[in-house]
C-alpha cells in the first residue's frame, strides 16, 4: 500500500501564560535599562571626583609657584646678610633646600595632575586639555530621592519579575493543549481520510507549586535585598554630609583664622627695616609653617569635593 500525508500541529495555551511571560520579558528589559542607569552614574560620580582633583592640584601648584618666588627673595637676603656678618652659612643652606623641597612638590603635583588627565580621558572617552570649575564651598544639605535611584527601581523590578515566575509556575499546572491534524492520501484501492488528536499534559506530583514556592523565596530574598539598599544608602548620604560639612568647617578654620594670622607673622617679619634684627630663619620657618597651612586647606577642599562628588551618584538634587 502506498500513499502520502500531510500534517498540522498546534499548541493551545491554557491560562494566561503568554501575559505572564510578556510581563516578565518587559521586566528583564526594563532591568537592564535600570542598571545602565545606575552604571552612567557611578561613571559621572567618578567624572566629577576627577574633575575636582585636578583643578585642586592645579591650584597647589599656582600657590606652591608664589612661594617658590619668596623663598628666591629670602635666599637672596640670606646672601646679602651674609655678607654683613648678619646671617650664617646655614641660613643660606636652609633656604637652599626649602628652594629645592618646594620643586620636588612641584614635580610631583605635575605628575599626578597628568595622570589624573589621562585617567579621566579613560573614564569619559574624551581627551581634555583643561578644566573649569567654581572651588566655592558652603554648608550642605543632602536631599536624596530613594525611591527614584535606579539600582533601587532595578531592585524592585527584580522583585515584581520573581513574582511572576512564581505566578507562571502556577499557570504551568495547566497542561497547554496540542492538536495534531493529519491528511492521509492513499492509493486507489483505500478511502482517503483525515485525523484529528488532542493532548493535554497531566501535571504529576504537583511540581509546580514547589517551583512557584522557590520564586516566592528568590522575591522575598531580593525583598530583603531592597531593604538592606535603602538603609545603606541612607546611611552612605549621611556619612557623605557630615564628611562635607567637617571638611567646610576645617577649610574655613584654616583660611578665616590661621593662614591670615600666618600671613601677618610673614609680613611683619619681612618688613624689618634693620638688619640687626631681620631673621632669615625666621622668615623662611614661618614660610614654609604658611605653605604647610595653606596647602591643609586644600586638602580639605579636597575632602569636601571629593565626599560632594560622591554624593553625585545617590542624589536627584543637591541643597
Amino acid at each position: 500500500m502506498q500513499g502520502q500525508y500531510i500534517g498540522f500541529s498546534q499548541v493551545i495555551p491554557v491560562g494566561n501564560k503568554l501575559d505572564i511571560k510578556k510581563q516578565i520579558s518587559q521586566k528583564d528589559k526594563n532591568i537592564i535599562a535600570f542598571n545602565l542607569e545606575n552604571k552612567k552614574l557611578v561613571l559621572k560620580s567618578k567624572i566629577y571626583e576627577a574633575s575636582y582633583n585636578i583643578l585642586i592640584l592645579e591650584k597647589k601648584l599656582k600657590l606652591l609657584t608664589k612661594y617658590e618666588r619668596n623663598i628666591k627673595k629670602i635666599q637672596k637676603l640670606s646672601q646679602s646678610l651674609y655678607s654683613y656678618g648678619k646671617s650664617t652659612q646655614n641660613e643660606i643652606l636652609d633656604a637652599k633646600i626649602a628652594y629645592s623641597n618646594i620643586q620636588i612638590q612641584k614635580q610631583n603635583l605635575k605628575n599626578m595632575i597628568d595622570n589624573l588627565y589621562l585617567k579621566l580621558e579613560q573614564i569619559s572617552y574624551k581627551k581634555i586639555d583643561s578644566l573649569d570649575a567654581s572651588l566655592e564651598v558652603e554648608k550642605l544639605v543632602l536631599n536624596m530621592d530613594m525611591e527614584n535611584h535606579p539600582k533601587i527601581r532595578m531592585q524592585e523590578e527584580k522583585i515584581r519579575k520573581f513574582n511572576e515566575l512564581s505566578k507562571l509556575e502556577i499557570e504551568n499546572e495547566k497542561g497547554d493543549i496540542k492538536v495534531n491534524i493529519a491528511y492521509f492520501n492513499r492509493d486507489a484501492k483505500y478511502k482517503d481520510y483525515a485525523n484529528v488528536s488532542v493532548s493535554i499534559p497531566l501535571s504529576l506530583y504537583k511540581t509546580e507549586k514547589i517551583k512557584s514556592l522557590k520564586q516566592k523565596i528568590k522575591a522575598n530574598e531580593e525583598n530583603s535585598k531592597l531593604e538592606d539598599t535603602k538603609q545603606n544608602f541612607k546611611l552612605e548620604v549621611m556619612a557623605l554630609q557630615n564628611n562635607i560639612n567637617s571638611a567646610y568647617s576645617n577649610y574655613s578654620l584654616i583660611n578665616k583664622t590661621i593662614i591670615p594670622l600666618k600671613r601677618k607673622i610673614q609680613k611683619n617679619i619681612e618688613n624689618y627695616n634693620s638688619f640687626s634684627t631681620i631673621k632669615p630663619q625666621m622668615a623662611i620657618n614661618n614660610l614654609k609653617e604658611l605653605i604647610s597651612y595653606e596647602l591643609k586647606s586644600y586638602d580639605q577642599l579636597k575632602e569636601y569635593f571629593s565626599n560632594y562628588s560622591k554624593s553625585k551618584y545617590y542624589m536627584a538634587e543637591v541643597k
